[in-house]
């Protein structure tokens, strides 16, 4: 029979060419198995499409949504044992890459028959293999190119992929398994491959029937040497592989005591989800009792709270201690409906330690999943170019998310900064999880920073003045705090290399502001002028002996491409631009002209 479609709950196979995932092939699936009305390893497969539309920012659905779809088309398809494929489709857009992060996402179930399955597999080596991306790693995402090219002239049952290193990751349509000496192998998939629930389950299961497990690298020469092969998905199960490439394996003993037990794990209850109730189960009196049930759930499911707040899920809590936690401080009315909501979507074994967002509205069940996915509260936090050091510390220790019981001075000791701090740490907007150290933050602002400076300092013009990434640094400094106007960065830099050359003190106010410090009244004086300072441009020749605040690109980058001119002298307009001269005498007509 020909395959059921649905298509947002609804019968039908015609989809926009506005999709993103005709588009792109932006989006997640699952090849999942139902039989005799049960949907096998359903939460491992939701699971993982969960982590994927975390991964890829794509707006979830909910799971009983899902059920309900896979429900119905089971149903329309008459089918006791089916494959049911589920895509997730970020949505519709226009042309190009960008997406609105509140795009609607599009759901699609695919109910087929079973195909024939042979008893045993020969696999040879794949036309090409896989790419290394961390992010699409053990995700099941809707770009399969990979495996299309891989199958090319495919002349046997299935290939094996390699990553670019050479080492056995899986085959094209599953995970590959190995015996040897007893113990059982299967590669690393770090870096690439897909995670199969199937494989989850074998390696699960093996540990139980006290099989030592090794996820590891694997080269071609190292699968060759092993006792026994076989490959696993969800449509095949677990299947031996009788030839690889011109090598031959007879023996499948361990292979099949795996599969038997696999067979009957299945079977468990707790392993599969029913999707029809039975006929003749909905009566008057259960459908009472259900209402009742219902109308408890959602009383119980609620929240309170009528402002957002953090709760903190300490380290080595329980889902006991968390539970009677909540309910004390007020934020559920039941506890038990608490452990019953953990113990049936598993977050029971999984709460993870941290800062929580609960705000009204909230649901006990969603509030579990970000327990047991680590969903943490995150806040963003701005770091502003030509601020100081200890302007960042102060906005830093004053954010509440942040936490920090340190001084100025450890807090800059235990970073992974060097003397001198100024600079050091790259102005930008930071994500942060709620509580996060001030520390950590700034180090991720210096390693930025590092690279940024290294990047800038390799693509400096030819023949640059500076002898150092370091004097560049601290020039970029003066230019940061000099001007706003990015058009004119690069000039002003070009007059600070000139004076340099010349041997003329750079003259410039920022220096005095920052060695004035706290006495700093917000105007300078003759007086200040003269402040004795190894800062101070009036007084001493060549560039200070360090940054006097952070830097931004523009300035990072007219630092490394000062513009040629002959200009030694500017002013500043009221318009915010400056005045150029190249003699002193024409910067005297420039200061006459803008600034009395």
């Amino acid at each position: 029979m020909k395959s059921v479609i649905l298509i947002n709950g609804k019968k039908q196979s015609k989809l926009s060419v506005f999709n993103r995932l005709v588009q792109f092939g932006d989006g997640l699936f699952e090849t999942c198995m139902v039989k005799d009305g049960k949907l096998i390893l359903a939460q491992q497969h939701f699971a993982r499409l969960d982590k994927g539309s975390q991964r890829l920012h794509i707006n979830p659905i909910k799971q009983s949504v899902w059920l309900k779809d896979i429900a119905k088309a089971v149903s329309l398809s008459k089918l006791n044992h089916a494959v049911v494929k589920i895509i997730l489709s970020r949505g519709e857009t226009s042309r190009g890459y960008g997406f609105d992060r509140n795009i609607k996402p599009t759901r699609i179930v695919i109910v087929s028959e079973m195909p024939d399955l042979a008893s045993n597999y020969s696999l040879g080596l794949c036309a090409s293999g896989y790419a290394t991306n961390q992010l699409l790693a053990e995700i099941k995402h809707c770009n399969r190119l990979e495996q299309i090219l891989a199958r090319t002239n495919l002349n046997t049952q299935e290939c094996l992929m390699l990553d670019p290193q050479g080492q056995v990751i899986s085959v094209s349509q599953g995970n590959v398994f190995a015996f040897k000496n007893g113990v059982l192998l299967t590669p690393s998939l770090d870096v690439c491959g897909i995670e199969g629930t199937r494989r989850q389950a074998v390696i699960g299961l093996a540990k139980k029937l006290n099989i030592s497990v090794e996820v590891c690298s694997l080269s071609m020469e190292e699968l060759l040497s092993c006792d026994e092969i076989f490959i696993t998905n969800s449509v095949i199960g677990i299947k031996p592989v009788h030839q690889v490439n011109e090598q031959n394996f007879s023996q499948y003993s361990l292979t099949e005591k795996l599969s038997n037990n696999f067979d009957k794990y299945l079977s468990k209850r707790k392993n599969s989800i029913p999707l029809r109730l039975k006929k003749g189960f909905v009566k008057f009196g259960l459908l009472l009792a259900l209402g009742l049930i219902l109308a408890w759930s959602f009383w119980a499911n609620n929240i309170n709270t009528v402002k957002a707040t953090i709760y903190e899920l300490p380290k080595g809590a329980t889902i006991y201690s968390t539970a009677n936690d909540l309910k004390r401080y007020g934020l559920v009315n039941s506890s038990l409906f608490v452990l019953w909501s953990a113990k049936l979507s598993g977050a029971d074994a999984q709460l993870k330690s941290g800062y929580y967002d609960v705000s009204p509205g909230m649901g006990v069940w969603q509030l579990l999943k970000d327990f047991s996915t680590a969903n943490v509260a995150t806040r963003n936090i701005s770091l502003i170019e030509g601020r100081t050091v200890r302007e960042y510390y102060q906005l830093l220790s004053n954010n509440k998310a942040l936490t920090n019981k340190y001084s100025l001075d450890k807090t800059l000791e235990n970073s992974i900064a060097e003397v001198p701090y100024e600079a050091s740490f790259w102005p930008d907007t930071y994500q942060i999880n709620y509580g996060d150290s001030v520390v950590s933050v700034l180090d991720r602002a210096h390693v930025i920073l590092q690279e940024k400076l290294d990047s800038a300092w390799k693509g400096r013009v030819k023949n640059h003045p500076l002898s150092s990434a370091n004097q560049a640094l601290i020039l970029a400094s003066l230019i940061e705090r000099e001007t706003a106007n990015s058009a004119e960065k690069s000039k002003i830099s070009g007059v600070f290399i000139n004076r340099l050359k010349k041997n003329m003190r750079l003259q410039t106010d920022p220096t005095v502001v920052y060695a004035l410090g706290d006495a700093y009244t917000g105007k300078l004086s003759k007086k200040d002028l003269w402040v004795k300072s190894p800062y101070n441009t009036y007084r001493n020749k060549g560039l200070p002996p360090g940054p006097i605040g952070s830097v931004g690109q523009d300035s990072l980058t007219a630092a490394m491409h000062p513009l040629k001119t002959e200009y030694l002298f500017f002013v500043a307009k009221k318009d915010g631009s400056h005045a150029f001269a190249k003699t002193y005498k024409q910067h005297l007509t420039n200061i006459k002209k803008h600034l009395k």
